[in-house]
């Protein structure tokens, strides 16, 4: 079937806004040209010109070919709104995974939706910031690798950390896009934990997190780091030396209570994954960004 894209019809929508008399002729303006067939060619083939009675026809022809009205387009929908009105549901700007987090409970004395705490729920994100609220949520732990949001259950978090979200951080099939606009909406009303690799990359992804308030950390990085990298097979130089940018970005970013930690990642090459603070039992606590 055919189509137009996203800028050609916004291209189409000034135009008939405007009454724009003529349009250079880009790539753009002729492959609508070629589509619609409204408007005349000027002599040198460098302009499309309308007259008055071609801004209606081009309402009508894009009407007819993509279901969308000029006088009222809008691609700030998602892709269930713009399929009632258009073949083309991609033209929605609102992506499928945009508006959901995946996400579980964490230490609730009993599972707050009836289902095991262990279940990942895929949630939209109003719903989400609901639950916050009449679940007496006291925290949001953002995790940042997808086999340890799985079995989070297992690491040895603080006593304390009780009543907790966990939100994936995102990649592939559950974009970071959602993860991002929940923490906008609920950034300096709950605690946002972050749980990532203990390595330059982790640590920058921990930076940039909206609203993080905690990195959580393994106790050991604090009161005996010597002890912490003894442990066999822990640590790799090898994958520190893949993080040149994420150093970098270290060097020169504002950490506050974090800046310690990050030297000390620099300077003795640590790159010790989630996987490994699981699999190793360690406890883990929670260092604050200020």
């Amino acid at each position: 079937m055919a189509r137009l894209g996203q800028q050609q019809l916004q291209l189409l929508e000034n135009a008939f806004i405007k009454r724009s008399p003529k349009v250079k002729l880009t790539a753009n303006w002729r492959a609508i040209y070629r589509e619609l067939e409204v408007g005349e060619l000027d002599e040198s083939e460098k302009y499309l010109c309308f007259a008055p009675k071609d801004f209606e026809l081009l309402r009508q022809s894009v009407l007819a070919l993509m279901g969308l009205d000029l006088r009222q387009l809008d691609f700030n929908v998602d892709r269930i709104a713009m399929s009632a009105k258009s073949h083309d549901e991609k033209l929605a700007k609102i992506r499928p995974e945009a508006e959901y987090v995946l996400m579980k409970y964490l230490s609730f004395k009993s599972s707050p939706t009836g289902i095991s705490t262990r279940t990942s729920l895929r949630i939209p994100l109003d719903e989400a910031q609901k639950h916050c609220h009449e679940l007496n949520v006291a925290a949001i732990l953002v995790v940042e690798n997808l086999d340890v949001f799985d079995v989070i259950h297992q690491a040895r978090l603080p006593e304390n950390l009780t009543h907790v979200m966990v939100i994936y951080r995102g990649s592939g099939h559950h974009s970071p896009i959602g993860v991002r606009h929940f923490l906008q909406a609920m950034a300096d009303k709950l605690p946002i934990i972050a749980f990532t690799d203990l390595d330059p990359a982790g640590l920058q992804i921990a930076h940039t997190l909206t609203g993080v308030t905690h990195w959580l950390v393994p106790q050991l990085a604090l009161t005996a780091p010597a002890e912490l990298l003894a442990i066999v097979q822990i640590n790799s130089t090898d994958d520190f030396d893949k993080q040149a940018k994420q150093a970098k970005y270290l060097q020169n970013a504002e950490l506050k209570h974090w800046q310690k930690l990050a030297v000390w990642l620099n300077q003795h090459q640590i790159s010790i994954k989630q996987q490994h603070l699981l699999a190793r039992g360690l406890e883990l606590v929670l260092v604050p960004y200020i």
